[in-house]
């Protein structure tokens, strides 16, 4: 005879349900530590990988200059290598460039290079700059180019640097009677954020230059949509590498200040939007004579290769000339004037 079989405690419990509700808050929770966990890569990504940039050596940027056809006569130049110390003694590796025409000129110009790249990407514009009679300062930011490691802040430690080198370029020529700022990209940042340590610089060209570190990177995840990731990178640069990414501004560093300011940027420029430098000219305008040229077609650091060097050249002496800094004979370079009978008479 057999009987029902026998069913042990643990068989014989039938399975407890989860219920919705149950599920509905595991997946809120799962949900809510995904986005903790994004945002927190955000503040520290976002953060480090700006402070920390993958610096390109020489020869990258060198064959970059080259394959885009700006690296133009630099060769035939003089040049001469030195160091300045910047910001807490840290060293700044820069080079004089110049041609037998540019010497006792007085008239210099320092280039601020952009991030991750050196002072080798001035090869673009050192042949306007010295077609007009200017010597060329070119240097590597801090941690970049052949500086030792350092963290890198956009335009704000970088900008302290920049008027280091303003003094050691008076005290080291000695003749300086007009001074130059050019910057590309964050070059520009450093440029105008100089503004707010000195009152020995003449003009500024910005070319794609960005207002505030704080404004570039929340427009970056604006424009995906990440509202909330922008305010997190605030918060991993000053809790990680303090860095208040709101004073890292050129637009602020703008007031108050009588340099005439040429805006250059492209009208595709995709990484740095052109409102940066419309917002920027709207500032500079207000205190001293300044210019914005959009170059057609031109994308991210580009506005050079796309004008062309004699175009290029061309808007630096008309803004020159129209803001007051230089006249038409001034921008000639020595070589020109010595050729010149009129000039030799007076």
């Amino acid at each position: 005879m057999t009987g029902k079989p026998v069913m042990s405690g643990q068989q014989g419990k039938s399975r407890k349900k989860v219920s919705k509700k149950k599920v509905a808050k595991i997946v809120l929770i799962s949900l809510a530590v995904f986005i903790v966990l994004n945002l927190f890569g955000a503040a520290i990504g976002t953060s480090t990988s700006i402070t920390h940039p993958k610096r390109s050596s020489y020869d990258d940027v060198i064959s970059e200059m080259k394959e885009n056809n700006v690296w133009g006569d630099f060769d035939s130049y003089e040049k001469e290598d030195y160091i300045v110390k910047g910001k807490d003694g840290y060293e700044l590796h820069c080079t004089r460039v110049y041609d037998p025409s540019t010497v006792g000129t007085g008239k210099y110009v320092i280039y601020s290079h952009g991030h991750t790249s050196n002072k080798f990407s001035a090869s673009k514009y050192c042949d306007a700059y010295i077609n007009m009679g200017f010597t060329c300062i070119i240097y590597d930011q801090r941690a970049h180019g052949e500086n030792v490691k350092a963290i890198c802040s956009m335009g704000g430690n970088e900008g302290v640097d920049l008027n280091y080198l303003i003094e050691d370029t008076y005290s080291r020529y000695g003749d300086v009677a007009v001074l130059g700022l050019q910057g590309e990209s964050m070059g520009t940042s450093t440029s105008l954020n100089a503004l707010r340590y000195t009152d020995k610089v003449d003009f500024v060209v910005a070319d794609c230059g960005f207002q505030s570190l704080k404004y570039m990177v929340h427009d970056m995840y604006n424009d995906m949509y990440l509202y909330p990731f922008g305010t997190c990178a605030d918060i991993g640069f000053k809790l990680l590498y303090n860095i208040d990414d709101a004073e890292v501004s050129g637009i602020d560093a703008l007031k108050g200040k009588g340099v005439p300011v040429l805006f250059i940027h492209g009208s595709e420029d995709n990484w740095i939007d052109i409102q940066n430098s419309m917002d920027m000219y709207d500032e500079a305008v207000k205190y001293a004579y300044s210019e914005l040229w959009i170059v057609p077609g031109a994308g991210h650091a580009r506005s050079r290769q796309v004008a062309g060097i004699e175009e290029y050249q061309a808007h630096i002496e008309a803004f020159l000339k129209a803001a007051g800094v230089m006249d038409a004979d001034s921008l000639r370079t020595g070589a020109e004037a010595a050729d010149d009978p009129v000039a030799e008479a007076a």
